[in-house]
């Protein structure tokens, strides 16, 4: 007979803000909202925290408070949400609206003056409550690309305030989209638990391929499928919807066999401190390989997500009858549209050799996940905290010769297909030590293509260290080239006075731009950087005065090589 453990596991996280029915909320723009990515969207690393609302292809859109509240928060930063703002309102939410061209004036020029004080363009302020009330549909500022964004849009986020948990802004009635199509179901994997998992007489991951729509969704090919021990699916999937081409992430999916629920996901609240456990509820190693995200059912010891919904056994499921077990896949959006696939799994009793049968002990060595690792192999030196792992496995280790550009062995970390949740240390001894730029030498981790990218540089004596969580090949390297500096519409004596700002280009093609200060005689300017650009721009303000100013820029790389760039402007 089918047989299974029944597991609940834990579920949605408690909050003290009114319901999404009551909150009263508006849309945070005045035109249709059109998304190019959904709440919970599997996104590299993390889940997707908010809803990405499309702004016609354009920056300069108005974008609008969803009710009366306060700024509460201000942020402005090269990556993630680049200028964007937090507003608190009294039922117990919080609104936030990233990637922003600009703020509105009073926001803007206070941010101005922070920048100034601090001498960074990069700030976090928390006004107090009273400095920035704000009402419902007032403009807060303008969507732009800022951040990593990789077109324009407005990154937008409802959070429960007491826990600062996001959750999906679609459940909000007057926050809605055109949605009339169901979800699509692209592919199911059956997975082997253990050696004496048997998948069409095989130990061996297998994929299909599913066509079809709604309800009529098909294994492409309608395949016989055998199963013996303990296995689990998986699944890709995705939802389109009225009047985009993007394909975005799914609300729910659940699992039945036999009319019995197995599994359960849910995308309704999210908490920052469990994100990125999505590499444990994704295929990693797929996703590595193929850069197709598979929602597995298997749910690893160290998993912290609360986002499943009665999942029994952990999501694994054994055979060791005879029987013919009819599995049902539905997936849903959040307005209800649903998708189904239906699949019969031919269950064989195990074969007893199998289960007698001798095989080779692992190799490597036995990384218990809830434990620290340290391992000091002379040169190398790895230090691993507890539960940096989402389960336990044998660990390799291995190293290469590196070529002439290297100052170390390549060394393999295990590999690029397991993931990390914790950062782990490691440190590096270089093969050569009296060298007169020792001083620039870095960790670098080299991807599947061979390119390098910068991990660290802290000096421990003679030995460099970092902190990482990518499990992969390490080698050090030496950067000895400055960031070049190329002005875009400055020059030596040239007369500002028609120009509305200074442009300068600014880039560093190993290691990356650490920092940069520009100076107009003597005194500290703003200078926005836009590192997808590789562009600086200063607006022309009182700083630059009526007839010879003296500009100067300095610009310093990830391990300490510095370009300077000076030149007399006239004004």
């Amino acid at each position: 007979m089918f047989v299974f453990l029944s597991l609940l596991l834990p579920g949605k996280g408690e909050g003290q803000s009114v319901s999404p029915s009551k909150a009263g909320f508006s849309p945070p723009v005045d035109f249709p909202l059109y998304l190019s990515g959904t709440f919970g969207e599997l996104r590299s690393n993390h889940f997707h925290a908010g809803i990405d609302i499309k702004t016609k292809g354009r920056e300069g859109e108005a974008i609008r408070t969803i009710g009366d509240g306060y700024v509460s928060r201000i942020k402005v930063s090269t990556g993630g949400y680049g200028n964007v703002l937090y507003v608190t309102h009294p039922n117990g939410y919080v609104s936030v609206y990233g990637h922003l061209q600009k703020f509105n004036d009073p926001i803007r020029e206070f941010v101005k003056e922070f920048q100034y004080k601090r001498e960074s363009f990069t700030v976090e302020i928390f006004p107090e409550k009273g400095k920035f009330p704000v009402k419902k549909g007032e403009i807060i500022g303008w969507s732009g690309n800022s951040g990593s964004s990789s077109a324009p849009h407005l990154h937008f986020e409802i959070r429960k305030a007491a826990s600062q948990h996001p959750v999906n802004p679609l459940l909000f009635d007057k926050i809605r989209i055109e949605d009339s199509y169901s979800p699509r179901i692209q592919e199911l994997v059956i997975y082997p638990v253990d050696r004496h998992s048997q998948i069409n007489g095989k130990n061996d991951t297998v994929f299909y391929p599913v066509t079809g729509k709604g309800d009529q969704h098909t294994i492409q090919g309608n395949p016989r499928i055998s199963v013996s021990g303990s296995i689990s699916l998986g699944v890709r999937v995705y939802d389109p919807m009225d009047g985009i081409s993007n394909r975005n992430g799914i609300y729910k999916l659940d699992i039945l066999m036999d009319t019995l629920h197995l599994f359960g996901l849910e995308l309704d609240e999210l908490s920052f401190a469990t994100s990125r456990y999505i590499n444990s509820l994704i295929d990693y190693n797929y996703f590595q390989k193929d850069k197709r995200k598979v929602i597995r059912t298997q749910i690893d010891t160290n998993n912290l997500l609360f986002i499943y919904r009665d999942v029994c056994h952990n999501g694994i499921l054994t055979f060791n009858d005879s029987s013919v077990h009819k599995v049902v896949l539905k997936v849903s959006d959040v307005y209800g549209n649903k998708a189904s696939l239906r699949f019969d799994l031919h269950s064989i009793p195990p074969d007893s050799s199998l289960l007698t049968k001798k095989t080779d002990p692992p190799k490597g060595i036995y990384f218990d996940f809830s434990k620290k690792h340290h391992i000091d192999a002379g040169s190398l030196i790895l230090d691993f905290p507890a539960n940096a792992f989402y389960r336990s496995f044998y660990f390799h280790l291995d190293s290469l010769p590196g070529d002439s550009t290297m100052l170390s062995p390549v060394y393999e970390v295990h590999n690029r297909f397991t993931p990390v949740q914790k950062s782990f240390s490691i440190s590096i001894q270089p093969a050569v030590k009296t060298v007169s730029f020792a001083d620039r030498f870095y960790i670098a981790y080299l991807d599947k293509d061979g390119q390098s990218w910068f991990t660290g540089n802290d000096k421990e004596g003679v030995r460099l260290s970092a902190k990482t969580n990518l499990l992969g090949n390490y080698v050090v390297l030496a950067d000895t080239v400055a960031p070049e500096i190329i002005p875009v519409n400055i020059a030596g004596g040239k007369n500002m006075a028609g120009e509305r700002s200074i442009k300068i280009k600014i880039s560093d093609k190993e290691t990356g731009i650490k920092k940069y200060r520009a100076t107009l005689n003597g005194r500290w300017i703003l200078m926005e950087y836009e590192p997808k650009k590789n562009l600086l721009f200063y607006e022309i303000d009182d700083h630059l005065k009526k007839g010879i100013n003296q500009f100067r820029l300095e610009v310093t790389d990830m391990v300490g090589n510095e370009s300077v760039y000076e030149a007399e402007l006239l004004r």
